[in-house]
């Protein structure tokens, strides 16, 4: 019997994929899709205990953003952010995310 999927715990509005995110999809390099279901519903992935508490709290008051890591390889890691008004959520390699965050 296959196992029921679980629902979202949020919405994730707009989902936007970087281009070097599309490219590691069509290489075959990431289950991308597989990310956001876990991003979706609460698994945050491979993220310090401090942004998972982040997260639980900006899911439990419905306000914040919430931030995931997925450790693909040692070269490749994805972040997913889903916004704090829950518009937008978006799908980038690590160093996206920084530049992202820097500016």
């Amino acid at each position: 019997m296959t196992p029921t999927p679980e629902a979202p715990h949020f919405p994730h509005g707009r989902v936007f994929l970087t281009e070097s995110i599309v490219k590691l999809a069509r290489e075959g390099q990431a289950d991308i899709l597989k990310c956001l279901d876990r991003h979706l519903t609460g698994d945050w992935g491979d993220i310090q205990p401090l942004r998972r508490d982040m997260n639980d709290v900006a899911l439990a008051q419905e306000c914040g953003a919430i931030v995931s890591r997925y450790d693909i390889s040692p070269d490749v890691k994805i972040v997913i952010l889903t916004t704090a008004d829950r518009s937008l959520t978006k799908l980038m390699l690590l160093p996206e995310f920084l530049d992202d965050i820097g500016d």
